[in-house]
């Protein structure tokens, strides 16, 4: 967030060897889950909010099998 302008290569050059998008992922998941919840509210149940939702059996594949 603090410097979202500099690109990855310019944190090479500067010697960083990570970037971290943590802050992005969270914040961009808020916007879905409100819609989720409002979804869930206008219909008071949660079959019209399943097309944005991801299916279970996927989230289950991006687990790793260890």
């Amino acid at each position: 967030t603090s410097y979202n302008s500099v690109t990855e290569e310019e944190f090479k050059k500067r010697g960083v060897n990570v970037v971290i998008y943590a802050n992005h992922l969270t914040r961009s998941g808020f916007p879905a889950m409100q819609n989720v919840a409002k979804s869930i509210l206008t219909h008071h149940r949660s079959k019209e909010a399943d097309d944005m939702c991801m299916p279970i059996k996927d989230i289950i594949t991006l687990i790793p099998e260890e």
